[in-house]
């Protein structure tokens, strides 16, 4: 059985509503994956994960902190962030924004 395509562009997930309690929009969940569109404005106050992430910057430039780890992020970069890691976006423009992929199992996958 082939399951259907879907196309997500950057046009509309900047214009997806806020997941409700969230700081993300939600745009697909498939199994242990779900896709977010992801775009801080003023401070990056999230809260580790419960799951392994990857996000994709697609707009914008920065600095990303992750545990003890702090270094540049611009338009291209991918991250990896596992589970439970302190992260956050900081001195980033009005114009960021970046896709999230979280997956896996709760607590992160097992290296």
């Amino acid at each position: 059985m082939q399951k259907e395509s879907r196309h997500f562009p950057l046009a509309k997930a900047r214009s997806a509503p806020l997941t409700p309690n969230d700081i993300s929009s939600l745009l697909l969940s498939h199994g242990t994956m779900t896709l977010e569109f992801y775009a801080p404005r003023g401070t990056d106050a999230q809260t580790p994960h419960s799951k392994d992430e990857i996000y994709i910057i697609m707009k914008g430039s920065g600095w990303f902190r992750s545990g003890s780890d702090r270094f540049a992020v611009a338009q291209g970069d991918a991250l990896f962030v596992p589970a439970g890691v302190a992260h956050r976006f900081e001195d980033f423009g009005e114009d960021f924004d970046t896709w999230v992929i979280f997956y896996g199992p709760e607590g992160g996958e097992i290296p």
